[in-house]
Order: C-alpha cells, then sequence, then structure tokens
C-alpha cells in the first residue's frame, strides 16, 4: 500500500479550507507512491471551525468517498512542515487501511476488547488512536481503563479544546465530552515515541511523604529544602521560613521558563532520558511546614525531578526520538505510510522559537512524510496523559 494522503490549508470560510485540503488529497491520486483508496479519514481542525464541524464531516465525507471519520477540535493545526497556530485551518489525513483492521469509538460506540479477533486471527484491539474532553471527570481513570482493554496497552493522542463552542471530536459523528477515536487491529503496525519539552534541572528523588497535592519529603528531607538545595540557593534563604525572602532567592534566570515536577510511578520502566516522567506545575510553597504544592496527586514511592521548559532541550529530545524511529524503520525495512503529531500547545512557536520549526526538525530528521497533527490540551502516550510533550506515531 501507498502513502497516505494529506491535505491543508487555512482560511477564514471552512468551506474553502475544505476545498483547498481537498484539491490537494485529490490530486495525490495521480501520484502512484500515493494510497488510490482510503476507508478512513483523519481530521483536526482549529476552534474556529467547532460551530461547523457537523457540517465539515459531512462535505468531507461527501467530497472524499471516505465514510469513516475522526478527529478533533485542536488549539492549533499542523501538517507536513506547516503549523497553524492562531488562525482557522484544517489538516486532513485519507488512510487506508486493512477493513477490519479499525473499528470507530465513542462513549455511543463501544471499544473493542483486547482479545477479540479478526478473520485473519489478528488482535483486533490492539492500539487505539484517542481524542479525549480535558473537562471529563476521572479523564485519567477512563484513559488508563481503555489502555487495559488493548493487547499492548498503548493509546496515542491529545486533548481536545473544549470551549470554542460546537462539537470538539469526530468519531463517525460530531460529538463533544469524554474519549473517542479508532481502536487499531495488530494488522495495522505502529510506532511510536514521547518527546519531552522540559530539562531537569538537578537530580532525581523519591518522594518518602506525600499529601493529596502536597509533597512533604523526599529522600527523607523536607521537600522544599531538597527544592531549594537543588536550584543552590543560599544557605541563608534555604532555611528561612519567610516566602517573600524565598521568593526573592530563587533564580530568575534558570526559572524563566517556569518551575515544573517530573513524576514518575516508582516501578516504572526508566526507558530513556527524561521520557517516562509525567511533567506537571509547582503551584506553590509553605515555608512553615517546608511543603511543595504541585497540580498533581503524588504517591509515596513516586520519582521526583524538578524542572523546567528548555528549548535546546526540546530540541535534542525531538531529534532523539526521530534518529531512533528511522533507525527502527532502516533496520526493519519499513516504508512510513503516514504520522500523527500531538504536540503540547505550550510547545510550537512558543518552545522553538518560530512557527514550524518544529515540524522542520521532524522533516528534516525522518524525510519527507505524509503528517498531519494538532496543538493538544494534554498528550495521551500508552496509559497516561503527559504535559508539555510531543507524541509522534508512525504508521508503517
Amino acid at each position: 500500500m501507498g502513502r497516505f494522503r494529506i491535505g491543508h490549508a487555512a482560511h477564514p470560510d471552512w468551506r474553502m479550507a475544505a476545498d483547498l485540503a481537498l484539491a490537494q488529497v485529490l490530486a495525490q491520486t495521480a501520484d502512484p507512491a500515493f494510497a488510490a483508496d482510503a476507508n478512513l479519514g483523519i481530521l483536526y481542525a482549529s476552534p474556529a471551525f467547532a460551530p461547523e464541524l457537523d457540517r465539515l464531516v459531512e462535505t468531507l465525507r461527501e467530497r472524499s468517498g471516505v465514510q469513516d471519520w475522526v478527529g478533533a477540535i485542536g488549539h492549533g493545526v499542523c501538517a507536513a512542515d506547516t503549523e497553524y497556530p492562531d488562525e482557522p485551518a484544517l489538516a486532513m489525513m485519507l488512510a487506508s487501511l486493512p477493513d477490519d483492521g479499525y473499528q470507530l469509538f465513542s462513549g455511543r460506540r463501544r471499544a473493542l476488547d483486547g482479545d477479540e479477533r479478526a478473520a485473519d486471527g489478528a488482535l483486533r484491539s490492539h492500539t487505539a488512536l484517542v481524542h479525549a474532553d480535558p473537562s471529563t471527570p476521572q479523564l485519567q481513570e477512563m484513559v488508563a481503563d481503555l489502555a487495559a482493554r488493548t493487547a499492548t496497552g498503548y493509546l496515542f493522542g491529545g486533548l481536545v479544546s473544549a470551549d470554542a463552542g460546537g462539537y470538539s471530536q469526530v468519531a463517525g459523528e460530531t460529538l463533544s465530552g469524554g474519549l473517542s477515536g479508532v481502536i487499531l487491529s495488530a494488522a495495522v503496525p505502529l510506532r511510536s515515541r514521547v518527546t519531552q519539552g522540559c530539562a531537569p534541572l538537578a537530580g532525581e528523588h523519591v518522594i518518602s511523604e506525600c499529601s493529596s497535592h502536597f509533597i512533604c519529603a523526599l529522600d527523607g528531607r523536607p521537600a522544599l529544602d531538597v527544592l531549594l538545595s537543588d536550584l543552590d540557593v543560599p544557605e541563608r534563604a534555604r532555611t528561612s521560613r519567610d516566602g517573600d525572602e524565598i521568593l526573592r532567592s530563587l533564580p530568575s534566570e534558570r526559572l524563566r521558563e517556569g518551575l515544573f515536577v517530573g513524576l514518575s510511578p516508582g516501578d516504572a520502566d526508566r526507558g530513556v532520558g527524561f521520557g517516562d516522567y509525567l511533567v506537571r506545575n509547582v503551584v506553590g510553597i509553605d515555608p512553615q511546614n517546608r511543603l511543595v504544592a504541585v497540580a498533581a496527586t503524588p504517591s509515596e514511592g513516586d520519582r521526583v525531578v524538578f524542572c523546567t521548559r528548555d528549548q535546546q532541550a526540546a530540541r535534542r529530545d525531538l531529534i532523539r526520538i526521530c534518529t531512533e524511529l528511522r533507525g527502527e524503520i532502516e533496520d526493519e525495512s519499513l516504508q512510513v505510510k503516514g504520522a500523527l503529531y500531538h504536540s503540547c500547545v505550550a510547545r510550537g512557536a512558543q518552545l522553538f522559537g518560530a512557527p514550524g520549526a518544529e515540524l522542520e526538525l521532524i522533516r528534516h530528521n525522518l524525510g519527507d512524510v505524509p503528517l498531519i497533527g494538532f496543538h493538544a490540551s494534554g498528550e495521551i502516550a500508552r496509559d497516561r496523559i503527559y504535559g508539555y510533550t510531543g507524541v509522534l506515531t508512525l504508521f508503517v
């Protein structure tokens, strides 16, 4: 099978954007490098198109001939080497998959269990592309439950923009809330990686005491003392109970991009570098009780690294995952048919310095692969919801 066809365009009128994108995918049918037939459409669109999402999907269905569509409203969209962060735009992909190799799911469509098999014996619930509403109660638990129902435990996707009005997700129909997407069988081979946008400020610690959103102790020491030591705060301020004095002593240059904490279960696979950490904001300190408050609910035994957003570290890590993927592709003599990239809304031009710079790194290190994606409120990989990351997934 050939490469997947993609089209993308920016225009204030959704009809014109659809016309421009459709012209691109239809023109690619004349190129033998691309698959002439397709049975699954993937659509990502800007918030400006949310009120007309149902009409947009119906137009794409009629004009492309592809009946099954999944997709989402993102904070911005991207395709190939072009990023559309702040303008009405859409990106679409027409994928050619085995007919029994996928199944759409949503709150109104049951997701397959991991032990169901297709006619060829392939596990039908191998992995899944997932789009999720960030306002959904117990979202992390729902993601973990869905992952547990797949054979690999691996999901990929992102949290949609759900505050633009109208629908925010597509899974055969337009809808809002909960999880939706497409279950993929073992007959749809993938390769995927997570890339971080943060860099550690010091070494790793283990939570020895915590309560709710507070980290009380790290490595048996008061958590605030450990944080201030990691930041090389002068000794006088490090032992102070005066919150203003502590804040004045923080190294503003090192923290100009914010202060975060990376969390990972103590028994998790350490993976490569910083890749397995969930990055969350440090939201406050308690100088009297020497606590650190974080935007998460940590557990005793979790591994912790204090970190900050860092452009150079993000560039290096994105190059790393592209290099790893390229190595697998070459070693196994694979062909990349298409790619999806779900990147945090805080990345893109904000982190990499210019619109499209992140995509250009992927293109330079992985080649000219058909790629679309969106800027997410959180990124889904494996059974977890990440932040400040990018999730790059290849259909091979």
